[in-house]
């Protein structure tokens, strides 16, 4: 037995040039999207992250996605939601403190003195809190009263503050000079504010953060005159409760922390997050990805681990898919002809039909 097949060579360029019109690729956007593929620039906005479609879960750790100029994405399920959750405790989280018996008194620099006053309230966030005496000389008008406490209440794992921490806060304000202990002390990214080279990407993290969220107001020191021990007061304080409840209400709770309060949060959200291995539905999938929308800075987590990366232009697979799809319709229909001859048995049957009719 054998077979016969149609020769389809002479059509396929036809078949292939009628494909292309009915998808609206030309020749040559077919060869450059072959050859200009991979230095092609890939844009991604924030936005996007809303009308992502989800593909699936690969290995129980990542998320597959594809956005809308049908570029496909990877994404880190624990590292995305990781940051989603560090944001949000940055933004909700307030810093307990820790009353002190005496006030402890402090020797600043004039720069760093005007800091503190210019930025109470921001202060009060990080869990700092100020006596003010207009009777003592310069630098030395302010004294601790209450210090920040962070940790578990028995004491372990409890991220430690101290004066020194003032100083360096102000130098992360812009404050000049530095009047306790050296640059790397309080600004370390361990549970006591030590370890200056341990996590260069926290650290990096909050001076990035430092540089771009800081909320703060002026402090009026209309009655300085005021002979109580509290901090100066004036009109102004009221303008500046404005703006921190603006700040919240505008969806984004601008502030500035130490680099040991950035890492506290870091470890925080770790914790917390969805871990590598986890199975995930369509709609949590969905969920880790639209969050990163509301996220001031999705690209990353606070430990310097990449949230996604970018895997591949589906256009060009989209394309060829219709292709051979639209290939295989319009194609040339192979047959087949039978070569066997037919066996004597075969021929005495006919002859026998025949002579029957008649």
């Amino acid at each position: 037995s054998g077979s016969k097949t149609i020769n389809d060579s002479d059509c396929a360029e036809a078949v292939e040039a009628g494909v292309n019109e009915s998808v609206g690729v030309s020749d040559d956007t077919d060869k450059d999207l072959a050859n200009k593929g991979r230095n092609k620039i890939v844009s991604l906005g924030k936005e996007d992250f809303r009308h992502m479609s989800i593909i699936g879960q690969f290995n129980h750790g990542f998320i597959l996605a594809r956005c809308r100029s049908n570029n496909l994405w990877i994404l880190d399920q624990h590292a995305c939601d990781e940051k989603f959750n560090y944001e949000r405790l940055c933004e909700n989280t307030s810093i307990h403190e820790q009353r002190l018996m005496a006030p402890m008194p402090l020797e600043l620099t004039p720069s760093e003195e005007e800091c503190i006053l210019d930025n109470k309230l921001l202060f009060e966030e990080n869990g700092f809190r100020f006596s003010y005496d207009k009777d003592k000389p310069p630098r030395h008008r302010l004294a601790l009263i209450s210090l920040p406490h962070s940790g578990a209440p028995d004491g372990k794992k409890a991220v430690q503050y101290g004066k020194e921490d003032v100083s360096h806060l102000c130098a992360l304000l812009g404050a000049d000079g530095i009047s306790y202990g050296d640059a790397g002390s309080g600004f370390g990214t361990g549970v006591d504010g030590s370890g200056l080279y341990g996590n260069n990407a926290v650290r990096r993290y909050a001076g990035d953060l430092s540089s771009s969220q800081v909320s703060s107001s002026k402090v009026s020191q209309e009655n300085d005159n005021n002979a109580n021990a509290s901090m100066p007061q004036g009109d102004n304080d009221n303008d500046q409760t404005k703006a921190k409840k603006n700040d919240r209400q505008g969806g984004r709770k601008l502030i500035t922390f130490l680099p040991k309060s950035i890492a506290m949060f870091a470890s925080r959200a770790c914790r917390g997050s969805i871990m590598i291995g986890t199975p995930l539905s369509q709609k949590e999938m969905e969920a880790v990805v639209e969050r990163l929308a509301d996220v001031e800075h999705p690209w990353s987590c606070p430990h310097g681990r990449p949230t996604m990366r970018h895997v591949r232009d589906l256009m060009q697979t989209f394309i060829d898919d219709v292709k051979q799809a639209e290939a295989h319709v319009a194609g040339p229909t192979i047959a087949q002809v039978s070569m066997t001859q037919p066996t004597q048995t075969e021929i005495e049957v006919d002859e026998e039909e025949v002579g029957k009719d008649k």
